[in-house]
């Protein structure tokens, strides 16, 4: 495929790719246009402002640009705009002023907004929200930093521990060598105080036979009434209350006193049941 040109040039299919509408040539000019400059001069002069206008119809600054500017740096470049912008605004405001005329917003007078107030109102919470994601994280960076802190402490709280118990037991040592030294030294003492193995003292779990856990006489009371022996009723509150001290256990039940049904009444059950009713 050709494409007609001026002058009966030709294009063919594989230039055309790199030809844009710009690079296409136009057809020549009529032979049959004027141009008539003094006509044009005389239509400028026309529709031009005349020289002796006052500034409140045009409004116009004009700001002489004292240095040469490098339009390819564009930091030079933006503030060569703000410096003409900044002279201006400053040149036009004592224009007005020194006109008399009103120029200013008044106080009172309220435009509408570029964008609507549900807009706004969007940006607005999106805003709030951003801002409470932001110190959501910072409340978890806060606690994650406690944490942390909290971990070192405690570790150095034991290491601390350790240490002092490791010192007790060297001074414990210490005190046995010395002792052995000055002749003072008794084997059954120092198997008494054979802690050095890290173990604490314990109570003993183990359980008397025959003992309920409530009975504060050790039993003696049982053996008395399983003997037919007379008690004093001091001996039976006693194994009852005991003699003072802890009392929390005098009523916990045992594997012995949940399967004795010795104590219970059929009939005080029924009575109860009929007097609820």
């Amino acid at each position: 495929m050709e494409l007609s040109l001026v002058k009966g040039d030709t294009i063919d299919d594989g230039e055309t790719e790199y030809l844009s509408d710009e690079d296409v040539k136009l057809a020549e000019p009529s032979k049959m246009a004027v141009n008539n400059r003094d006509a044009l001069l005389d239509k400028v002069g026309d529709i031009s402002w005349p020289e002796n206008v006052e500034w409140i119809h045009k409004l116009s600054v004009d700001i002489d640009q004292e240095q040469e500017v490098d339009v390819n740096d564009d930091l030079a470049r933006e503030l060569a705009f703000y410096t003409q912008a900044l002279e201006g605004t400053r040149q036009a405001f004592e224009k007005l002023q020194s006109t008399g005329r009103p120029f200013l917003r008044p106080e009172d007078y309220y435009a509408d907004m570029v964008k609507a107030d549900s807009h706004m109102e969007k940006v607005k919470s999106r805003l709030l929200a951003e801002k409470q994601k932001m110190e959501e994280a910072e409340e978890r960076r806060k606690v994650r930093e406690a944490k942390r802190l909290s971990k070192e402490i405690q570790s150095q709280k034991l290491k601390e521990r350790a240490k002092q118990k490791k010192e007790d037991i060297e001074s414990v040592k210490k005190w046995r060598k010395q002792r052995q030294q000055s002749g003072f030294a008794d084997n059954d003492a120092d198997k008494a105080l054979n802690f050095e193995d890290g173990k604490v003292f314990e109570r003993s779990q183990k359980k008397r036979p025959g003992v309920s856990p409530g009975d504060r006489s050790g039993g003696k009371a049982k053996q008395a009434f399983v003997k037919g022996k007379k008690q004093k009723k001091g001996d039976v509150k006693n194994s009852k209350f005991g003699f003072g001290g802890k009392k929390g256990l005098k009523k916990q039940n045992t594997a012995d006193t949940t399967n004795d049904f010795g104590g219970f009444s059929k009939k005080g059950a029924v009575a109860g049941n009929k007097r609820k009713r």
